[in-house]
């Protein structure tokens, strides 16, 4: 989608308290006792607005994702440290903020170092070994590496459970180069966290929301640029006077705007595919790439990653993030 028509407005519901569920709060209780699946839970729960944080300080890059991805590992090997449940969402949020700050300044200083790597793979490292023994982190660890390849497995099991715990033992151990090394310790890493989203209660009431929410999406998105019905429902489930936040920080007012960059692309052969939609309560974040026609290549950037903020069922406020055109 293209910036069109903004006009200065007041912002945003991301400040707003968040409201969190009974059942979600029962189950964070779990999860920092060492309940994995209780931990997925709370992963599906918040992660799109942790994502739609990192995404307003890293911009549409992979450096959001990273972020995100990072401080869940972070928040379940460290959880031991939190002492009150209630503080759990400004606990993470103060996870995610060290890990974007630390992503983009290592971006702007000319990368992440191998050492920068290995000085956070043993805060990992020590951490697992100081509750390794402990039997829900000692299941969960080892029902995780179970859905690594053998590959990534030798990888992870030589760094965090062995003394040969350098890149270097490791490259001479399997005969791989170094940057091989680092590559598929990064693979499992996320992974790791993908494990996470296979602990999901489908019976917990906000959660089947969340999903109803993120179905609902996937067919409207799906069907919008062919279906007139389905566009036209789609502008209707928008606030006639919502607030739209574009990636330049330009802010716009109103939904004909949104129905007007849909005709636009309509009419320039071009189209969001989406790949990826996750719901939190009122919060929904839509990603994907962007299709364009042969004829306007560049009518729309690469990617697209909306989040949408609902009141009363209708969207309210929506925040669109474009990646980089270069």
């Amino acid at each position: 989608m293209n910036n069109r028509g903004q006009t200065h407005i007041p912002n945003s519901y991301l400040s707003t308290m968040l409201a969190v569920p009974s059942g979600i709060e029962e189950k964070t209780h779990a999860a920092l006792q060492g309940d994995a699946a209780a931990f997925g839970s709370i992963f599906q729960w918040y992660n799109p607005r942790l994502y739609a944080h990192a995404l307003r300080l890293c911009g549409n890059t992979p450096l959001a994702q990273d972020a995100v991805q990072e401080t869940f590992i972070s928040a379940f090997i460290h959880r031991s440290s939190l002492r009150e449940p209630s503080s759990f969402y400004p606990w993470l949020k103060r996870i995610l903020y060290n890990h974007c700050y630390r992503l983009l300044s290592k971006e702007r200083s000319g990368g992440i170092t191998h050492e920068d790597i290995e000085r956070k793979d043993m805060v990992i490292e020590r951490s697992i070994e100081e509750n390794f023994e402990k039997t829900a982190n000692q299941q969960w660890l080892y029902a995780a590496l179970n859905h690594l390849s053998d590959d990534l497995k030798a990888c992870v099991m030589l760094r965090h459970f062995t003394l040969f715990k350098s890149y270097e033992d490791i490259a001479t151990i399997l005969g791989i180069p170094i940057g091989t090394v680092r590559s598929r310790l990064s693979a499992a890493r996320e992974k790791l966290v993908s494990c996470y989203k296979q602990f999901n209660d489908a019976a917990d009431k906000a959660l089947s929301e969340s999903k109803r929410w993120s179905s609902y999406y996937n067919y409207l998105f799906g069907n919008l640029y062919e279906n007139n019905l389905v566009r036209n429902e789609f502008i209707q489930h928008m606030d006639p006077t919502m607030d739209i936040r574009f990636t330049s920080g330009k802010l716009g007012k109103g939904r004909n705007l949104l129905a007007r960059a849909f005709e636009e692309d309509i009419r320039y052969g071009s189209q969001l595919c989406v790949d990826d939609i996750c719901s939190s309560g009122d919060i929904s974040v839509v990603s994907g790439a962007n299709k364009n026609s042969t004829e306007h290549p560049g009518h729309c950037p690469p990617s697209t990653v909306v989040v949408l903020f609902r009141d009363h069922d209708k969207i309210v406020t929506s925040h669109i993030f474009d990646s980089s055109r270069t």
